[in-house]
């Protein structure tokens, strides 16, 4: 019977995957805002929330390790209908948790989850990609990030602060919005070919092809010091909102997610016309004049030089975030892209995930603003070597173009 089914096309289906992208990433950040509710319910201490965090970032790098080239050789669509099952499987554990552990089992198979949706999701975008619409891979994958996290956080905000059961009703949206796509999976075509080798891509790797190195080693410390800025902002956003202004409210953790990641996809749509370069140096001084406002905003107390800071900061994440994957998944081969993709991402959260951590046991013995302050310099050293050399670069071949029409550099 379900081959008298109508079947979306290829644009739907495009549109599909990117909808389970977002949906995941977003899920990723509805228990931010719920940790100050768990804290006060529970008793346990800010660092807690940082161990909380980094069991999700690192069940997620595994699943990324093991499963991050599945999909290539068993198609996508039985690793993402896994996944989902996982989510939901998480989001009943969140519902039922009771106490620290019962967050750690629903964080890790959440962490599971993601991953494996991640590599299977992007693997389709890119299978899924037309001629005429090269680049929309790369695109929608830069933008599900900023796009997901930020709704994802901001809508538990809000249901965390006006709707009863605050620490069950956003997980049940998020369990009903997996199972719809589920449901919408059925309909769509299977993107891609599967290949053998199933058993052997479930092999630990890391796969960088020689021709995006180059590309790599100047464009991933800038995407790491990006991620980076998000996992703190994931793991000790409520505790920095509530330094900078002395409220409890849950929307402020919210407000502040949303500060970062609503620019982050904006700069995207907006800086997207530019080249690579170009792109990666206004992202590099968006985030570093945005990081040094953050810093002084929480050393000082300042609420508007946080919340000031937290919107350049985002404008740095969405187009630096972008320009990376726009200059370096073009390098791979079709075949390598899958793997290439999910280095990137592990990547992205190994950064995402242990400066975060670090942060959180630090808290403990420097304070939070000595904290902000060391991790705010940290950032900042990451991204001046690069854009020192993307500066000469452009200077280089400016003097080359000047010499080439006979102008006297």
């Amino acid at each position: 019977m379900s081959q008298h089914l109508p079947r979306m096309g290829r644009r739907g289906a495009f549109a599909l995957h990117a909808a389970i992208l977002a949906v995941f990433l977003g899920a990723s950040a509805v228990p931010t805002p719920v940790y100050p509710l768990y804290q006060h319910l529970w008793g346990f201490p800010a660092v807690t929330t940082t161990v909380v965090f980094s069991v999700y970032a690192l069940a997620l790098l595994a699943s990324l390790l093991v499963v991050g080239r599945l999909a290539d050789h068993v198609g996508t669509r039985p690793v993402l209908l896994v996944a989902m099952a996982v989510e939901v499987v998480s989001m009943l554990v969140f519902i039922a948790a009771g106490g620290v552990a019962g967050l750690l089992v629903a964080r890790i198979l959440q962490g599971v989850a993601t991953g494996a949706a991640m590599s299977a999701a992007g693997s389709a975008l890119m299978a899924l990609e037309t001629e005429r619409r090269r680049g929309s891979a790369a695109l929608v994958n830069a933008l599900a990030a900023p796009l997901g996290l930020a709704f994802g956080a901001a809508g538990a905000s809000v249901m965390v602060e006006v709707l009863p059961a605050p620490t069950r009703l956003c997980y049940l949206v998020v369990a009903a919005a997996v199972v719809v796509l589920a449901g919408l999976l059925a309909f769509a075509p299977r993107p891609g070919a599967p290949a053998p080798g199933a058993w052997a891509s479930l092999k630990p790797t890391v796969s960088i092809p020689a021709s995006a190195r180059g590309a790599m080693g100047l464009a991933m410390p800038v995407a790491g010091a990006i991620w980076a800025l998000g996992g703190l902002y994931l793991s000790l956003g409520p505790a920095l909102a509530r330094s900078v202004t002395g409220q409890d409210s849950p929307l402020l953790g919210g407000l502040a997610l949303l500060c970062l990641y609503v620019p982050a996809a904006l700069a995207i749509v907006v800086l997207r016309p530019l080249r690579d370069r170009s792109i990666m140096v206004i992202a590099i001084i968006a985030l570093i004049g945005g990081v040094s406002a953050v810093v002084a905003g929480v050393v000082l107390g300042s609420p508007g030089a946080y919340f000031a800071g937290t919107v350049a900061a985002g404008v740095g994440f969405g187009s630096g975030y972008y320009a990376a994957l726009r200059a370096i998944l073009p390098l791979g081969a079709p075949q390598e892209r899958t793997g290439l993709l999910s280095t990137i991402y592990i990547i992205c959260y190994l950064s995402f995930s242990l400066p975060a951590v670090a942060a959180g046991l630090l808290v403990g013995s420097m304070g939070l603003r000595a904290t902000t302050l060391a991790y705010g310099t940290l950032l900042v050293s990451v991204c001046l070597p690069v854009l020192a050399v993307l500066l000469l670069r452009a200077y280089r071949q400016h003097r080359r173009c000047r010499g080439r029409w006979g102008v006297r550099p």
